[in-house]
């Protein structure tokens, strides 16, 4: 039993000393009421199309979507090998994170997100969602005047001939 106190952790942990020591009479009981408490954590199997689904919060670094996004993989039955796991990792970026992710294994797709996450917060690269707030608001006349538009607009425009925007 002591073995078992060392192995727990967080949630598991503070409800083990929560609980009274007097409900339990036998090992078994204590092992039967652990289990029907946190027996939902081995049914819980995520689906593979739910990790392209899976986002970036905006309060959250890349590195910790990353972090996020790997521990959710690792749910998924039957597991992705390396290969799937970065296709699906690609599939569940936007814009540019997506273009320059391509072809590269997942330490390297992490290393190369923070690398564009500094240069978005830096303002040397534009964000995807900047682009798409530039254009709506350009295309809805809430900026510039009309020749001011046009040309705004022919800047922008031919990049998404190329690629549309999703």
């Amino acid at each position: 039993m002591k073995l078992f106190i060392r192995s727990l952790t967080r949630k598991a942990l503070t409800r083990y000393t929560r609980q009274d020591p007097r409900n339990w009479r036998e090992w078994q009981d204590q092992a039967e009421d652990f289990m029907n408490r946190f027996r939902f954590n081995t049914k819980i199997t995520t689906k593979r199309f739910a990790l392209v689904n899976l986002q970036k919060k905006p309060s959250e670094s890349f590195r910790e979507y990353a972090r996020r996004w790997r521990s959710d993989t690792a749910r998924t039955q039957p597991s992705l090998d390396d290969n799937e796991l970065n296709k699906h990792f690609i599939r569940a970026q936007e814009g540019i994170y997506c273009e320059n992710m391509m072809g590269q294994k997942f330490p390297e797709m992490v290393k190369m997100g923070d690398f564009l996450e500094e240069g978005i917060k830096s303002g040397k690269i534009q964000s995807m969602a900047m682009l798409h707030a530039a254009i709506k608001a350009i295309l809805s006349g809430s900026i510039g005047s009309g020749k001011q538009k046009k040309e705004e607009v022919m800047a922008i425009v031919p990049y998404y001939r190329s690629r549309p925007p999703r």
